[in-house]
């Protein structure tokens, strides 16, 4: 592969050993602008230049003559030794006299070529000037541009074999004299190389993948960004071309799968991201959410849900406390560094990126029709021998009216319905038909039964009622100019998207600018804002709590599938009572939830080079950053005339309006000092020191008003409501920090590495004396490859060995939590002297104020391995860790003497453990076809190592020593009854006197304690009495009742490991990607959830008694169920999030319309998933937004409710895109 050398500082060493470093590309392209625009024939064959060094390198002489002559170096990296020392003295020689000299005995040639010198083995100079060219040359032209059609500046095209070459210029473009059967080789610097055969071909448009495997990319870390191959600590990258993969508005959609190590969680929410967990949770009380750092400020009141992700050039993921500690208290969840888009040099590019979206929702659950739900009914009733109808067990219509179809009785609007079903005579009663011998003998039938047939019984659609197919248009129009002294970036973008509910959905504006200015050669200054303003409308629920549908469509399924929405005249039936009185197409136009957010970041830098003011202070830079975030907030709710209260809230009656108004402000300043020198060719250190302050104020008001006399107000008009009800609030919150850092980097031989930070915190939160609080952390790597003795080994790139340890803190404690807490609530006394009757409003402390309260803080240690193989085309990183969480804030109980009955202390830990491995790799690369893969996996175990009373169990909360704090402590499901006589004489115990448990075969069987006959009157025994008048004698163990001692762990909700894997494939200008993401060994809850909806044919009975779910029972003797039990199942599921398919259009198609290049594509997201028992239950296990456990979490109990909404569903999106730059 030929490079081409400039002498750019130390980049000439990097460039030539093939290693991309993505940051100086703007250099390198301002300079070979500047260089290569000269016309070739002003350079003389006789260039003279004088040079005096003494036992220097090659490299260094080429840097002297490049200063003096302005000629630019060809040459293949494994041909030039470009370490050799060697000494010259000339005065005034030419250029091709000293290279003869300082290339004698390396069997090399040089060739001039205008202001070229392209350096070759003599063997394929001596056969290109041998046999010359061949008679039928001709000539070729053509352009290369990147992967996103923007063009590269000064890539190498060169004859194969030979020295005839031509570099790129600023649009791109060459032209080249070759021959006909010869081949290109096109490269440059952190892209990969092409070969491309010439043939009959004339123009050629070039396309040259980024080279985003190789390991000298730029990634951004805390305060500066670095080679990865220098990397001491656990950094995962996903840089811009992975986030535009998929055409998805929300962030976390896009980042699942891709890092090792974060999980994420999905939601099918319009504006509503899932959950993100880095290395999983370390805390019991406080939140577990990493920190987001936006171009170098830490977000405090924004939300991602501004930032358009079209604008974000690159994210880094810092996971481990080496990484992470430079941002001290904040960084124990982890850090996820986001850079937006900067100005390119170069050519000003325009560029529209949009994309039309379709999404409909995908019921994963087959929904019982009408017919279904009333015949299962039924039989629940005929297996509990508690049907009592006129026909044996045929359906009779006296029953059935009020039984199963809602009260026909009682709402004539049912009617129709119940007649759709019975064929009655002039005289009302039923038409009869003679039963089957089957019916007779196996189902229990008359002799004359009703004629029935429960498919004629019409179904609503009531999620067809609610939903439709969304259209979503997204638009983002960016500008991108720069010079060798200024740059700019800026875009508009809006987004229009509609949710497949039909009540839902959002609007986001945003404007993105940034910029910056070489003001001198010493002073570089630049600043970027964005703003953005967004509408999001959640209809009829907000998202109230798990007692109730999150959504309109939650709604939709709560309603019986015969409860008619029309009346017979075609109108939306408004009953009273019934099954159809809360008639979702009333109620979907009579309740609106509107939020407005505007949001507005900016961040600012200026930057002074002092070794450009005096040359002693070469590498000191001064660094001043000033970001600020404000963001102000809406809500609104109004429930109109006809709104018939589904969820049950007197805060969502009819005419109840709410106002909530919110807003947030914090602002960062930080000064920093940063010095980089190397001495004696093998040290390079780099030192950054850091002083910053911030600030953080948020403020609200809220009112709810009830009664509103105005409907067409909304909640404009609170206060024209009844006032006696009227509800207000206010919050206030504000906090200040200071932090001073330290960060020392040590190079030594490019070989070894070593980092070492050191941060200081100091916040408002914590009391006097207690403010302060040091985070250190180091980490060692060692670049095994560096080693003399595997530089031979040809096959191995990079091979770098990682360690690294620190600690970070939770920034866990509210600002006003060490003075205790006050509530007013059983403050209402008596208070004064003489006879006082009335109550005195006053305050009562609840928490006793601990003022030595500190941050929680996570010591973790990491260790990893980078390596590339085969020239980088199989490259990955393998981590292993360990984190120590402790100081967790717990409440211990204390003497009611004292007058409080609990205090909030730092006792708790807790510690987690994992795996993770990332491999790339690009397993078939032609001309004309690539094939690449991505590939994840990472592993997480945690476990609570010490509560508030130290290494003892709390039941109440559901943690327990040496379990995860998720870990599911309740009863566990055995397996069904059967009816067999050993399970009917255990049956039967349960049932006597004394246990009092009912439960028939075909039910829910618990695990119990061990069931141990002895005979009557062993001590520790019990002895029961069945209905048979027999008795039982067995050890009185706990057997026959079920108490927290038959509770077992049965897992945890936390993954075991997860996954993502991408494949690629290119060929020619076609793209094929398709992206699967896997989740495994996690607990879920909501097996039995839809179990009397759904369709469910593998129920238990007498002829299935292999069945999975047990036989449906209802009424009849009384009986204990424990069916919920059956919730908990593995949550286990792949699924594909992506596949998309694009078409990049030649350049010679675009030049009609002078654009530069032009994109179309199509995605399919969320085409499959696969999984256990629970998907094929019709459960998304992917969609846990909003869960929580039923009335917190009562001694260890899990109970999820409330996720009959979207937990059935799976949205699906067809995404049609245009890309297109000018």
């Amino acid at each position: 592969m030929y490079k081409k050398y400039q002498d750019i500082g130390k980049l000439y060493p990097l460039i030539c050993k093939n290693k991309a470093l993505n940051i100086m590309k703007i250099s390198i392209l301002l300079l070979l602008f500047g260089i290569f625009s000269v016309s070739a024939t002003g350079y003389s064959q006789e260039a003279r230049v004088s040079i005096t060094v003494n036992n220097t390198t090659i490299n260094e002489v080429f840097t002297e003559i490049k200063a003096q002559t302005n000629y630019s170096f060809w040459f293949d990296v494994k041909d030039v030794d470009i370490d050799r020392k060697v000494s010259i003295h000339v005065e005034n020689e030419t250029v091709k006299s000293v290279l003869s000299t300082i290339l004698k005995g390396q069997d090399l040639g040089f060739e001039l070529k205008g202001n070229h010198i392209i350096i070759v083995k003599k063997e394929i100079l001596n056969q290109s000037a041998g046999a010359g060219l061949p008679q039928q040359n001709k000539k070729i032209s053509g352009v290369i541009k990147d992967e996103h059609g923007e063009p590269i500046i000064g890539a190498n095209v060169v004859v194969k074999g030979s020295t005839i070459g031509n570099i790129s210029d600023h649009e791109g473009r060459f032209t080249l004299e070759v021959p006909e059967n010869s081949t290109l080789t096109v490269s440059y610097i952190g892209y990969l190389s092409q070969e491309i055969k010439v043939g009959k071909r004339n123009i050629f448009n070039i396309i040259l993948a980024e080279d985003s495997e190789n390991l000298d990319e730029i990634v951004v870390i805390g305060y500066g960004t670095m080679k990865k191959s220098d990397l001491t600590g656990a950094v995962s990258s996903v840089k811009g071309d992975k986030i535009s993969a998929i055409a998805s508005t929300d962030i976390t959609d896009i980042l699942q799968g891709k890092v090792a190590g974060m999980n994420i969680t999905s939601s099918s929410k319009v504006d509503e991201s899932g959950s993100i967990r880095i290395r999983g949770n370390r805390s019991l009380n406080a939140s577990n959410d990493p920190l987001y750092v936006i171009d170098g400020i830490p977000m405090s009141v924004g939300s991602m849900a501004d930032v358009n992700p079209n604008d974000i050039e690159s994210m880094e993921i810092l996971k481990d406390a080496s990484a992470t500690a430079i941002y001290g208290s904040r960084g124990a969840n982890g850090v996820i560094l986001i850079t937006t888009k900067k100005g390119k040099t170069g050519k000003v590019t325009i560029n529209y990126d949009g994309t039309v979206s379709f999404s409909k929702i995908h019921s994963m659950t087959d929904w019982m029709n009408s017919g279904e739900l009333i015949d299962w009914n039924r039989q629940a009733n005929v297996n509990a021998g508690a049907y009592t109808g006129k026909y044996g067990n045929a359906p009779d219509p006296d029953i059935d009216g009020d039984a199963y179809f809602g009260g026909v009785s009682q709402y004539p609007y049912l009617r129709p319905v119940f007649n759709a079903a019975f064929q009655f005579n002039a005289d009302g009663t039923p038409v009869l038909r003679d039963a089957t011998q089957y019916e007779k003998e196996v189902l229990g039938y008359a002799d004359r039964v009703p004629v029935y047939n429960s498919a004629n019984i019409p179904t609503t659609p009531w999620t067809d009622y609610v939903t439709r197919t969304s259209l979503t248009h997204n638009h983002q129009i960016s500008l991108s100019a720069g010079t060798e002294k200024s740059k700019l970036y800026m875009s508009l973008a809006y987004l229009d998207q509609e949710s497949p509910m039909k009540d839902q959905d959002y609007k986001r504006y945003t404007v993105n600018m940034n910029g910056e200015i070489q003001a001198t050669e010493f002073l570089k200054v630049g600043m970027g804002i964005n703003a953005s303003h967004s509408i999001k409308n959640y209809g009829i629920v907000s998202n109230f709590s798990n007692t109730t549908a999150k959504d309109s469509y939650g709604l939709a399924t709560s309603l019986m599938p015969y409860a008619p929405a029309f009346d017979e005249n075609g109108k939306i039936l408004s009953p009273d009572d019934g099954p159809s009185r809360h008639n979702v197409l009333l109620n979907i136009d009579e309740a609106l939830n509107e939020t407005r957010y505007y949001g507005f970041m900016l961040s600012s830098f200026a930057e002074l080079d002092f070794g450009k003011i005096w040359t002693p202070l070469e590498g000191v830079k001064w660094r001043t950053n000033f970001g600020t975030q404000y963001r102000n907030s809406r809500e609104g709710s109004y429930y109109g005339d006809k709104f018939t209260n589904p969820l049950g809230y007197a805060s969502t009656e009819p005419n109840v309006a709410y106002n909530n108004h919110n807003q947030k402000l914090a602002w960062t300043l930080e000064n920093m000092i940063f010095y980089n020198k190397t001495f004696n060719k093998i040290h390079t250190v780099g030192l950054t020191l850091m002083q910053s302050a911030e600030y953080y104020r948020t403020e609200g008001l809220d009112a709810r008003a009830y009664e509103s006399k105005f409907p067409t107000a909304l909640w404009y008009s609170i206060g024209d409501s009844n006032k006696a009800k009227l509800g207000a609030g206010s919050s206030f919150n504000e906090q200040q920090r200071a932090s001073y850092m330290a960060r020392l980097n040590y190079n030594l031989m490019d070989r070894y590495l070593l980092t070492v930070t050191g941060r200081w915190d100091g916040a408002s939160m914590l009391a006097a004396g207690n403010k302060w609080d040091f985070f250190p952390s180091a980490a060692l790597a060692w670049k095994m490859n560096e080693e003399n003795f595997m530089k031979n080994i040809g096959w191995l790139n990079s091979l770098k060995l990682r360690v690294g340890y620190g600690v970070t803190g939770n920034a866990s404690i509210n600002s006003y939590q060490t003075a205790g807490s006050m509530v007013s609530q059983w403050a209402n006394k008596p208070f004064g002297q003489g006879g006082i009757t009335t109550n005195t409003t006053g305050a009562k402390a609840s928490v006793l104020p601990n003022r030595n309260l500190g941050w929680e803080k996570t010591a973790s240690t990491n260790f990893g391995v980078d390596f590339g193989f085969l020239n980088n085309r199989i490259t990955g990183s393998v981590e292993y860790y360990i984190a120590n969480t402790s100081d967790l804030l717990l409440n211990r109980s204390i003497p009611l003497m004292t007058g409080y009955t609990q205090i909030l202390t730092n006792v708790g830990k807790t510690q987690n453990k994992g795996l993770e491995i990332t491999l790339s790799t690009t397993n078939i690369q032609t001309e004309d076809f690539t094939w690449k893969t991505d590939f994840t996996f990472s592993t997480n175990r945690s476990k609570i190592v010490e509560l508030a009373d130290g290494k003892v169990d709390d039941p109440t909360n559901g943690w327990f020593i040496g379990k995860p704090m998720d870990e599911i402590w309740t009863y566990k499901y055995d397996r069904l009854w059967q009816d067999t006589p050993e399970d009917r004489r255990m049956l039967a115990i349960y049932k006597a006197k004394g246990n009092g448990i009912t439960m028939f075969p075909g039910m829910a069987k618990l695990v119990d304690q061990e069931f141990i006959e002895v005979p009557e009157g062993t001590e520790g025994s019990k002895t029961v009495t069945l209905e048979d008048g027999s008795k039982v004698t067995y050890m009185d163990n706990g057997f026959g009742k079920f108490d927290k001692d038959d509770y077992h762990f049965q897992g945890s909700f936390t993954p075991k490991w997860e996954g993502g894997f991408t494949t690629t494939f290119i060929y020619k200008n076609w793209q094929l990607n398709a992206f699967f993401y896997g989740r495994f060994g996690n607990m879920y809850y909501g097996l039995m959830q839809t179990y009397g909806r759904r369709v469910e044919n593998d129920t238990w009975s007498p002829e299935n008694t292999d069945a999975k779910f047990p036989q449906p029972r209802a009424g009849g003797e009384s009986f204990t169920d424990y069916k919920e039990y059956m919730n908990y199942t593995k949550g286990n599921m792949v699924a594909v999030r992506n596949i998309a398919l694009s078409y990049t259009f030649p350049e010679k198609w675009l030049g009609k319309i002078g654009a530069n290049s032009c994109q179309i594509y199509g995605q399919v997201l969320n085409p499959f998933i696969w999984g256990g028992d629970l998907v094929k239950a019709g459960i998304n296990p992917d969609d846990t937004t909003g869960w929580g456990a039923e009335g917190g979490r009562s001694n260890g109990t899990y109970k999820y409710i409330g996720g009959q909404t979207n937990n059935t569903v799976l949205t699906r999106s067809f995404v049609i895109g245009l890309r297109l730059g000018f």
